[in-house]
């Protein structure tokens, strides 16, 4: 008996291979049609070897890149390799497949070209993954440009209100009369204003993303609501500069009095930026079944088509042009959309488009309104107090000195922490101000001592810069009776004193 020649072995471990590859790997004539189909080819396009050989290979090629195989063929013939050549097969089922595929010619004794051999890979989830890979990398680029305007926009905007103040400083040191000085002032408490309202968007963003904003909900007459809000806008340079109209209707909504007055004023302080001079802004509340209803109409820049869906995105803004003199960080309608959201409520945006104005429309919960609200407790005159401020910032300090002997109280000062101490025991205030970021001592451990002395201030109450819910309640750990973020409102520091007993 005569056993295998080194030549069926060679062939039956190469047949081997094939079967076994992971890989399809096909054969074919000059004319197309199959004459090998291996296991691998029959898990990737779901024809067994039956049901594809002797017909042509187009049984998996869609109708649509039937020429793309006339024109490998063509190449086969003149003895090229077509080598990763990336298209798309289609399986028995109708799904397409995305593979790379080296198609080589395939060669008789005399090296004559009789057909061609294909290995095709399937290459669908690496260009599914490739493509996800590329959508993400635009997200980041499209987020660092966003960063990038951000930062540029913010220190435009910071340095506006700064300008302003610092011109107004020097107009005080050179003012010859009262006239001046007043002007000085009604601008820096603008500006003031202006930089505060800024700074808390940008706070209050970081506090929306983190999901920490608490609303703290009661009846509100959103007329009224929208009242207060015009007559800060009405008391800007800008609110001078249109013509406000309204229609307001008396419509009550379960809502946080803080956040509504938010959500009004970033929509009004939108649509004046975005309203040329001496154009219309109309305001209307009314009531829509169970919803209370605030309809801001302007006839500015409007909005294109394609920027509406992305309007209420973070630092996303409409067209503006050099001249913002109300300015903006992108933050404001994106926390009027959340803020909105957190009260149950709703919030769009539509404009026929460029240069013909926009509509914002907010809807609320609606509620019956009680027969009377609660009014804003009357300011009593200021009884006389002895205030101890630990503050290491000379100007924070300085000021809030003279505001407090302004109104008669007895002020006393310390500039870091174990001074702050000492004039706790020393001085025995009614009410001491303590910075929390303070040297030696930090204002944590100043409440801490201050609390072990015999004598105990009636109110301790935190000074920072940092407003959020856990910075409050990290203070009122350590002891403090308030919390008040820089810079200080004067209202409330009158309002703490008044509370003293």
């Amino acid at each position: 008996m005569i056993g295998p020649t080194p030549e069926d072995i060679e062939r039956a471990r190469l047949a081997a291979i094939v079967d076994s590859s992971d890989d399809a790997i096909v054969s074919k004539t000059l004319d197309g049609v199959i004459t090998s189909w291996n296991r691998a080819a029959e898990r990737m396009f779901g024809y067994s070897t039956a049901e594809a050989v002797g017909h042509h290979i187009k049984l998996i090629i869609p109708l649509e890149r039937h020429a793309e195989e006339d024109d490998v063929l063509a190449r086969i013939r003149r003895g090229e390799i077509v080598d990763h050549f990336e298209t798309v097969r289609q399986r028995k089922d109708g799904a397409r497949l995305t593979i790379s595929l080296t198609v080589s010619p395939i060669r008789d004794a005399t090296g004559r070209i009789i057909g061609a051999s294909k290995i095709a890979r399937d290459i669908t989830d690496r260009k599914r993954i490739e493509a996800e890979r590329a959508l993400l990398l635009e997200e980041a680029q499209a987020a660092n440009r966003a960063k990038d305007d951000f930062l540029a926009m913010f220190g435009h905007e910071l340095r506006n209100p700064l300008a302003a103040i610092a011109s107004a400083a020097e107009v005080v040191d050179i003012a010859r009369g009262t006239d001046d000085i007043r002007l000085a002032r009604d601008v820096i408490r603008r500006q003031v204003v202006h930089l505060k309202r800024l700074i808390d968007d940008l706070l209050d963003a970081a506090r929306v993303r983190a999901g920490k904003i608490v609303l703290e909900r009661r009846p509100v007459n959103l007329a009224e609501a929208v009242q207060q809000a015009l007559s800060v806008v009405r008391g800007g340079v800008a609110g001078h500069r249109h013509v406000i109209e309204t229609q307001l209707d008396d419509v009550g909504v379960d809502a946080d009095p803080v956040r509504l007055d938010q959500i009004i004023l970033n929509i009004l302080t939108n649509a004046i930026k975005y309203t040329p001079a001496g154009r219309a802004i109309r305001v209307l509340t009314f009531a829509d079944g169970d919803r209370g209803v605030l309809r801001v109409e302007d006839e500015g820049v409007g909005i294109a088509r394609e920027t509406l869906p992305r309007i209420f995105g973070l630092f996303v803004q409409g067209e503006h042009t050099l001249d913002r003199a109300q300015g903006g960080l992108g933050i404001g309608l994106t926390l009027v959309r959340t803020l909105v959201e957190l009260h149950g409520g709703t919030v769009t945006a539509d404009s026929p488009g460029p240069a013909l104005g926009s509509v914002f429309t907010v809807r609320l919960p609606r509620i019956e309104l009680p027969s009377t609200l609660e009014d804003a407790p009357a300011r009593r005159p200021a009884i006389r107090r002895r205030v101890l401020i630990v503050e290491d910032n000379d100007d924070v300090r300085q000021m809030l000195r003279i505001l407090l002997e302004h109104e008669g109280h007895e002020v006393f000062e310390a500039v870091d922490g174990t001074e702050g101490v000492r004039a706790a025991s020393r001085v025995r205030p009614d009410l001491a101000l303590v910075d929390l970021g303070l040297p030696i001592l930090d204002g944590y451990e100043v409440a801490r001592f201050i609390r072990r002395q015999d004598y105990q201030p009636q109110r301790l109450v935190a000074l920072t810069g940092y407003g959020q819910a856990e910075d409050r309640e990290r203070a009122l750990r350590a002891g403090f009776d308030d919390h008040l973020v820089k810079p200080v409102d004067p209202d409330r520091l009158a309002e703490l004193l008044q509370t003293l007993r």
